[in-house]
């Protein structure tokens, strides 16, 4: 029924580590990213991604072990359920293999670690430990050689795998942090952890031992009552140092070693902070990363005995907010950071002594996103508009000081190599070459309306304008220029035809035109000129020019091209009957036509091209209309060019021209040039459609130069610029830093613009607290800069923000933002809890001066968690109420009031809205989602028609239709709940059930709902898309409902799959994506698909493939399709994202 699939990765970096993992002296950065692990190497000060490989659960941990049958180091992984596994390289197929198959260390019946969980190695090889539940460490020894004279009972092959795991009741369970120590006979676990005393934390350590199989802790010697309350991470030491470094908030303290003459020491802090990663550069650096991004080296100062006399603490630096810190070599340290960008570093004893030398963009978290794009009636594809690249998610992202909007589109890029120079009136470009025997272009023609200007490129790229070329009228506009086969150019200008010499620039023939050439096209061996506006005249070039026929057309002719793949025909559109035609060659008899409209200035054919983008298929045609509607035709050229499949995609507003840009196997791609380019090119088989990262394209001509290889030259917003063009769909961010957390995001479409609201931080230095500032900042689209901010109350924080069209008190409407705050408590309620007693709702104008207008505000009892609108009121949901306010003009038209309608009491509290026509969603923060309807006849009221009757600690809710709610809640379950108005029992009735759910393992953040309408999607679609949803992972995920034919195959393949593909761990698929919550806990996702599982079915080897398909016995059943049904199902999926 529902089907989900990522099409933004997780990016948030929680754990990394470093590993000799593809060879013994090659070293490796392994960065675990939710379910995906992510493996670079490190060249060039450069960070390449080598491989990367999914697990099925969020990875919680990551650590390495050596194997002594092994040269390369083994990956140790555990994930959210509490499985644990290892990984190798597998050089000789050069993919992940399994070594120590999943272990399950889950009991839902233990309390979880209170500090989090921790995952840590010993130091001496002998052992890995596990701390993830209140008052237990699970201990996982090393299989070690035998001490010499013992009965041998281990192979050689086994040393330095991982024995049996452990469990050992620890009585400490207020837990911060652990570790093992350096130098030590046997492991000796160090435990920070709170004690009896509140204002004070203590430092034990323990032996672990092993005895009967079993391990247990026995008491060591380093110990200490008195620590920094806020001490938060221990960092051991190694050889010959020992003992333990305990850093606080204000506070260093180093424990040596037992026996050690250095003595313990303690150094205050010069700038109190709240440290979130450390890593270790030699023994006497150490880096540490706060939560606000200040980057401190911790400096170890020794005596001639190498004892440690003295700390120092100095910041050198900023980088994103850090979770993890690794050294790798050479000066070079790996930021991995959840709150933004993971970051290269460079390390210096200069100014600057760190340096970012590159970032790896993440979106995480998201807190809110719009979906912004042309909303575009009558087309057939409108389902697959972010995959086009026709709509862009714009998202609030990052955390602290990291924070920005960004902007994310699929696409192609365009990569710019060289500018140069604006060019205002450019009509037309053209490559050629003086020697035509050449492989590349070396001569640039710019065509303007009254004359014509060359470029000439050398070999190193420098650029030369030259007064003539090779007896080229330049004094006119061309119309086409190139070169063509025996060493000879060809110029067309309006008033001329042109047949030269490559070589001496002499002309070999010209003809005058005694009527106006409007338009020209060639290939090589014939030119095709419109005349007069409404006539055809076919010249032969390929063996001397002369006029070989002509016709008079009816109806004015729109466009026409001559494609070098097919010399035998040439397309024509016409205006008036908005028609196309296809033409034989040379003797321009009609082989077939078809109407595109009716020919208003919008359906007018404005370019049109017969290629061959498909590779062994037929050729295709391409039909741009003036309303930016494209057509597509697949042409028979085996029957008289007979047309068929025709399709229309919207890829723009406005009018578009093609540009075949030559590509592999006698194929090309196209390029539609236009306010939002597009490039048309073939993957898989099929015809996708991609926008372009540069906009406002108005010509482009492939330019393959000795200095810029297959390179394009492209004139954008009156710059020509030469660029490359990406061979495929990428996603392609755009980032405006703003320093604040972006709280929440909406769009006006009427402005362009982006109301956003953002929280910035800052310390008190005086008094060391911490103090929030919130804005209302506008952001232009197309600029994408910020035009004007509003500073709000101190100690207000800003919680909703909505763009709404509301009334101007003069009978017309336009589109204001309106915001919601809470003010910050100062008092704690009877139960502990601070709560917002205080909040505003205020409606800001934007003024035609772009500034932010204070137009109204009101002061309500309570934080205003979230603002929608339901017909022309406001909903609001607060503290335990959802309430109806009115934006009206009561007494003057010049001062607008917002006026309590009517309000409902919530089971909990709730914390978002969606609203569908009258029917309103409430995610509630413990009760789950229900609805609520608002009427407004005889009174306005709130009533509850239909909730759920489960615990479910809702993060996000949105309605998928009017009886519909899509829900995401704490644990990272997706569920999908429906009323049924027509059960026969009113209890039944007012209960929303269960219809699907699935366990996605990121946090929901945000749900936006996709407003398809049914008479614009293909009546064979087989998806339709209805939400993305955006998590803290910064993943971006499209929901969509399945066609009812295609359903029960899909959960089958589903089903099908997880029982023959072997994952990395032996992890299952089905326990991974089940619903789960303490309460609750499923053992498969329920009528849920996962669309990056099931495009698994496309790497099958054929035998596995036949046996999905047919199904085996008992155990796995046939879908009813054959492998090359399901293979094109799953490739049309893959279209979506």
């Amino acid at each position: 029924m529902a089907y989900l699939a990522s099409i933004h990765k997780a990016s948030a970096v929680r754990r990394a580590v470093k590993a000799n993992f593809f060879s013994p002296d090659e070293p490796s950065l392994v960065v675990a990213k939710a379910n995906r692990a992510e493996i670079y190497t490190l060249s060039a000060a450069c960070l390449y991604l080598r491989t990367s490989f999914r697990v099925y659960g969020s990875i919680n941990g990551l650590l390495t072990l050596r194997p002594s049958n092994s040269s390369t180091d083994h990956l140790f992984i555990t994930t959210d359920h509490n499985d644990y596994f290892t990984v190798s390289w597998d050089r000789e197929r050069d993919t992940i293999r399994n070594e120590r198959t999943a272990q399950d260390v889950a009991d839902r019946f233990l309390r979880d670690a209170p500090g989090g969980p921790r995952y840590i190695a010993d130091p001496g090889g002998r052992m890995l430990g596990i701390h993830v539940y209140e008052g237990l460490f699970l201990a996982i020894p090393f299989v070690l050689a035998e001490k010499k004279g013992r009965r041998k009972t281990t192979s050689k092959g086994e040393i330095g795998n991982l024995d049996e795991h452990s469990t050992i009741r620890m009585k400490e369970l207020m837990i911060i942090d652990i570790a093992f120590l350096y130098g030590t006979d046997i492991p000796v676990l160090a435990v920070l952890h709170r004690g009896g005393k509140p204002d004070t934390a203590q430092l034990s350590t323990y032996k672990v031992t092993k005895s009967g199989g079993a391990c247990e802790l026995q008491e060591w010697e380093i110990k200490s009552s008195s620590l920094e309350a806020a001490a938060k991470v221990l960092i051991p030491l190694p050889e010959p140092l020992g003992g333990v470094l305990v850093v606080g908030e204000q506070m260093v303290f180093y424990l040596p070693a037992p026996g050690e003459h250095s003595r313990a020491i303690k150094r205050p802090l010069v700038e109190p902070t709240v440290f979130q990663a450390w890593g270790m550069v030699d023994r006497q650096r150490y880096l540490l990363g706060d939560e606000v991004g200040k980057l401190k080296m911790l400096f170890l100062q020794l005596d001639e005995d190498d004892k440690i006399v003295d700390i120092k603490v100095e910041t050198i630096g900023e980088t994103s907010t850090a979770n993890t810190l690794i050294y790798l070599d050479n000066g070079h340290v790996f930021v991995g950071s959840q709150h933004g960008d993971s970051q290269l570093v460079k390390l210096s004893p200069q100014e600057p002594k760190c340096q970012v030398i590159q970032s790896l963009t993440s979106l995480a978290p998201i807190l809110d996103f719009q979906v912004v794009g042309a909303s575009h009636s009558g087309t057939e594809d409108q389902q697959n508009q972010y995959t086009s690249g026709q709509t862009k998610i714009v998202s609030g992202c990052g955390g602290f000081s990291t924070g920005g909007l960004r902007s994310m589109r699929s696409g192609v890029g365009l990569k710019d190599s060289a500018i140069l120079g604006d060019m205002d009136g450019v009509r037309g470009l053209w490559a050629v070459k003086i020697d035509a025997a050449s492989e590349f272009d070396d001569i640039l023609l710019v065509s303007f309306i009254d004359e014509t200007r060359i470029f000439r490129f050398d070999p190193d790229g420098e650029v030369e304008e030259l007064n003539n070329f090779k007896g080229f009228c330049l004094d006119e506009e061309t119309l086409i220029a190139i070169v063509l086969a025996g060493e000879k150019l060809l110029q067309v200008t309006p008033a001329r035809i042109k047949l030269i010499d490559a070589e001496g620039g002499t002309v070999l023939s010209e003809i005058t035109t005694a009527s106006k050439i409007t338009a020209a096209s060639a290939n090589h061996e014939r030119l095709v000129c419109n005349v007069e506006n409404n006539s055809i005249v076919v010249y032969d070039v390929l063996h001397e020019l002369k006029e070989i026929k002509s016709r008079k057309f009816e109806h004015e002719i729109a466009c026409l091209y001559a494609s070098p793949a097919f010399p035998e025909i040439c397309t024509v559109g016409f205006w008036t009957v908005a028609a196309v035609s296809l033409l034989s060659l040379p003797g321009l008899e009609t082989l077939t036509e078809v109407s595109l409209g009716g020919g208003t200035a919008g359906t007018i054919p404005r370019s049109a091209v017969v290629v061959q983008v498909l590779e062994n298929q037929p050729p295709s045609l391409l039909v741009a209309m003036g309303d930016g509607t494209l057509y597509t035709f697949s042409v028979d050229d085996k029957k008289n060019y007979e047309l068929s499949q025709k399709k229309a995609i919207a890829l723009g507003t406005q009018a578009f021209y093609f540009q075949v840009i030559p590509g592999g196997n006698d194929t090309v791609s196209v390029f539609a040039a236009c306010d939002h380019p597009s490039l048309i090119y073939s993957d898989d088989g099929r015809l996708v459609y991609s926008a372009v990262t540069a906009e406002n394209v108005t010509n482009l001509t492939p330019f393959n130069a000795q200095a810029f290889p297959s390179s394009v030259v492209v004139l954008a917003d009156g710059e020509l610029k030469i660029s490359n063009v990406d061979p495929a769909r990428n996603i392609h961010v755009k980032t405006l830093s703003i320093g604040d957390v972006v709280r929440r995001v909406s769009y006006s479409r009427e402005r362009q613009t982006y109301g956003i609201v953002t929280i910035r931080s800052s310390i008190e230095v005086s008094t060391g607290e911490e103090r929030y500032t919130s804005y209302v900042r506008v952001v232009d689209d197309v600029e994408f800069a910020v035009i004007d901010s509003y500073k709000l109350r101190e100690w207000e924080l800003v919680e909703s923000i909505l763009c709404a069209q509301l009334d101007n008190g003069d009978g017309t409407k336009s589109q204001k933002f309106l915001v919601g705050t809470g003010f910050q408590p100062g008092i704690e309620d009877d139960d502990g809890d601070l709560e917002c007693k205080e909040g505003r709702m205020l409606v800001f104008e934007f003024s035609e001066d772009r500034k932010l207008k204070l137009a109204a505000e009101l002061k309500v009892k309570s934080a205003i968690k979230a603002i929608d609108m339901v017909g022309d009121q406001i909903v609001v949901a607060l503290n335990k109420t959802v309430d109806i306010y009115s934006f009206t003009y009561p007494i003057t038209p010049t001062k607008p009031e917002l006026t309590k309608l009517t309000s409902y009491r919530c089971h909990s509290e709730p914390i978002d809205l969606g609203v569908l026509g009258n029917m309103i969603s409430v995610g509630d923060l413990m009760k789950g989602p229900y609805i609520i309807e608002y009427t407004s006849f005889p009174s306005p009221k709130l009533t509850e028609v239909a909730r759920t009757y489960q615990t479910l600690w809702s993060t996000a809710v949105d309605m998928m239709d009017k009886d519909t709610v899509i829900n995401g809640d704490a644990e990272g379950n997706l569920s999908i709940w429906q009323r049924d108005d027509d059960a026969l029992l009113v209890a039944d009735q007012k209960r929303l059930r269960l219809i699907a759910d699935m366990r996605i393992g990121e946090m929901i953040n945000r749900i936006r709902r996709v407003d398809v309408q049914p008479l614009h999607m293909a009546h064979d679609a087989l998806l339709q898309p209805a939400a993305y949803i955006a998590t803290v992972e910064g993943s971006i995920y499209l929901l969509a409902k399945i066609s009812e034919a295609k359903t029960q195959l899909l959960l089958q393949l589903q089903t099908n799959l997880a029982k023959v593909v072997v994952s990395v761990g032996e992890l299952e698929f089905n326990r991974w994506r089940s619903f789960s919550t303490p309460s609750r806990v499923s053992e498969e996702p329920y009528r849920f698909v996962d669309g990056d599982f099931v495009g698994k079915f496309l790497t099958l080897p054929e035998d596995v493939a036949k046996k999905v398909c047919r199904g085996v016995d008992n155990d796995i059943y046939a879908l009813g399709a054959s492998v090359e049904e399901v293979r094109s199902l799953v490739e049309s999926l893959k279209t979506f994202h």
